[in-house]
């Protein structure tokens, strides 16, 4: 069977396997340490913040919010690309 580089469905899984080699890289391994610690040390410093300090709590809440955004789109990116690559397979009905 001829795949065309063009189809979503190929590109799809093209880029969930990008991803997913993207996060197994010293870099990309890097950048989810860091957003991991990020929002960990934003955790903690909510856990104490006044509560008065609404810009404070905003600002870490949106610390927080982007660092597990940022890994929901790449573990979504990934999950994506594993379905599309079953569909290629014809393993579609997994």
């Amino acid at each position: 069977m001829q795949l065309d580089a063009n189809d979503p469905i190929v590109e799809t899984a093209v880029f969930g396997q990008q991803v997913e080699q993207f996060l197994s890289s010293e870099i990309g391994r890097y950048l989810i340490d860091r957003a991991e610690r990020e929002a960990e040390h934003a955790a903690d410093a909510l856990k104490t913040v006044h509560p008065w300090r609404t810009r404070r709590i905003r600002e870490l809440q949106n610390i927080i919010w982007v660092s597990e955004r940022v890994q929901k789109w790449l573990g979504e990116a990934i999950l994506d690309g594993r379905q599309a690559l079953n569909v290629i397979e014809g393993n579609d009905d997994e």
